[in-house]
């Protein structure tokens, strides 16, 4: 007899294909689009967007960088405008970061640049398939913070 597949490791592989895939195709966007903004900043933005309010710490962590590495992003958002930084209300000597409006207005100038520079339509994907795709891309995520007890849930100080 041959070997037969296992289920659970199939499953486990094809999310981890998900994943890498997901990482080309955020490179791959960023390559296509005419956005001059440093993906690093992009993704930032993109954090800051996502999950809130954070620690210099928080964000670090999220974003898998060191501290200071993530001091210094921060540092260059701030300088930019991008991003506000205050004291924690829940510990004066914690500084927490915010997206400000203009980082907000940025990021969606980086996310459109992105669009427009994709042919219209994609060959083979209307747009019944992509927003099935998307939603179920949405549901993975979901399921990977829920399973896995993850600490990146949106909006945390907010």
């Amino acid at each position: 007899m041959g070997v037969q597949p296992n289920p659970v490791t199939d499953v486990d592989d094809t999310v981890v294909d998900l994943l890498v895939t997901a990482g080309r195709l955020t490179r791959a966007a960023g390559t296509l689009s005419a956005d001059d903004l440093p993906r690093a900043t992009v993704r930032a933005l993109a954090v800051l967007d996502e999950h809130g309010t954070l620690r210099v710490s928080e964000f670090a962590r999220i974003d898998r960088t060191s501290q200071p590495t993530a001091t210094a992003l921060i540092a260059r958002l701030v300088g930019e405008g991008y991003a506000s930084r205050r004291r924690d209300p829940d510990d004066s000597r914690a500084v927490v970061i915010a997206l400000t409006p203009a980082g907000q207005a940025r990021l969606a100038a980086s996310r459109a640049a992105m669009r427009d520079a994709l042919p219209d339509p994609l060959p083979g994907f209307d747009a019944e398939r992509l927003t099935a795709l998307a939603a179920d891309l949405r549901e993975l995520l979901a399921a990977i913070r829920e399973s896995t007890g993850s600490h990146t849930s949106p909006r945390k100080h907010r």
